[in-house]
C-alpha cells in the first residue's frame, strides 16, 4: 500500500490549469493515521492492541520512518495511541474515555460561556424520557446490579466525598443500561464536567450534606423500585424530580451563572 501524495491543481473544462484553487492532498502521516482509524473504528484493532513495529508498519505502508511516527503523534494526540519509547516499547491502541470526552467538549463550552444551569437544562430534557423507556426494557440482571449500587452508595452517606463518587457511579451505570450509545456517551460527557463541580460543592462543607445525601440515596431507591415495576411514568416523575432538586441545590451554592470551568 503506497502513500505517495502531491498537491493537484484543478483543471478546467478545456484541460488548462487554473490558478486557483489548490486541492491538498493529505500528507503520508495523515493517511496512516486514517488506516489505523477505520482498523479500530471496524473492530479489527481493540483497546490495547499492539501495532506491528516501526519496520513492519513501514514495509506495510511503503513509508518512511518520519512519515509513521508523524502518524503516531496524530493518533496521540486523539488518545487513540499510547507510544512508549526505547527498549520493549511501540505504540499499543487506546481507546478514549468519556473524561477525554468531556475535557474537548468542556474546553468548547467553556470558550461558549456555557453555565452549570445550562448543564442541567440539558440533562432535564435528557434523561427523564430515557428512563421512562429504560423502566419498560430493563432485566432482572440489570435490577440485581442497581440494588447493588444503593447498597454501596448507603455504605457511603456518611462520608461526602466517597458518596459523591457512588452517586455519581450509579448514574453512569443507569444511563449504560438504559442502551442507547449515543445518548450515554452524551450523558457520560455531561457527568464527568458535573462531577468537577459536585467537587466544588461539596467542598463547601455545608451542613446539610448528610440530608442531602440520604435525600438522594433516596430518590435512586425509589427509581430502581419504579424500573421493578415496569413504571415508565413514574420514573420518569421521579428522576425529573431528583434532576431539579440537584439543580436547585447544587446553582444556590455555587451559583446559576457560574461557567462551566475545565481549565
Amino acid at each position: 500500500m503506497s502513500l505517495r501524495t502531491k498537491a493537484i491543481r484543478p483543471k478546467d473544462a478545456d484541460g488548462a490549469s487554473e490558478a486557483e484553487p489548490l486541492i491538498r492532498v493529505p500528507k503520508a502521516g495523515e493517511l496512516i493515521a486514517e488506516a489505523i482509524r477505520q482498523r479500530v473504528v471496524r473492530g479489527e484493532l481493540k483497546s490495547g492492541d499492539a501495532l506491528a513495529s516501526e519496520a513492519d508498519l513501514m514495509v506495510e505502508f511503503r513509508v518512511s520512518r518520519a512519515s509513521l511516527r508523524e502518524a503516531f503523534r496524530i493518533l496521540e494526540a486523539e488518545s487513540l495511541v499510547e507510544v512508549k519509547r526505547g527498549a520493549g516499547g511501540g505504540a499499543r491502541i487506546r481507546l478514549p474515555s468519556d473524561d477525554t470526552a468531556a475535557k474537548s467538549i468542556g474546553m468548547m463550552l467553556q470558550i461558549r460561556g456555557a453555565t452549570l444551569k445550562q448543564l442541567f437544562d440539558a440533562r432535564l430534557y435528557i434523561e427523564p424520557p430515557l428512563l421512562h423507556q429504560f423502566a419498560l426494557t430493563r432485566t432482572e440482571a440489570d435490577l440485581e446490579e442497581l440494588r447493588r449500587h444503593l447498597a454501596r452508595e448507603r455504605e457511603h452517606i456518611p462520608d461526602f466525598r466517597a458518596f459523591a463518587l457512588a452517586a455519581a457511579e450509579f448514574h453512569r451505570v443507569i444511563v449504560q443500561m438504559a442502551g442507547n450509545v449515543i445518548l450515554a456517551l452524551f450523558i457520560g460527557m455531561l457527568d464527568e464536567l458535573y462531577l468537577r463541580h459536585l467537587m466544588r460543592f461539596v467542598g463547601q462543607a455545608r451542613p446539610d450534606l448528610l440530608t442531602l445525601n440520604k435525600a438522594v440515596h433516596e430518590t435512586h431507591s425509589q427509581l430502581v423500585d419504579c424500573l421493578a415495576r415496569n413504571d415508565g411514568n413514574g420514573a420518569e416523575i421521579v428522576w425529573r424530580y431528583h434532576v431539579q432538586r440537584s439543580r436547585h441545590v447544587v446553582l444556590a451554592e455555587l451559583g446559576e451563572d457560574s461557567p462551566i470551568s475545565v481549565y
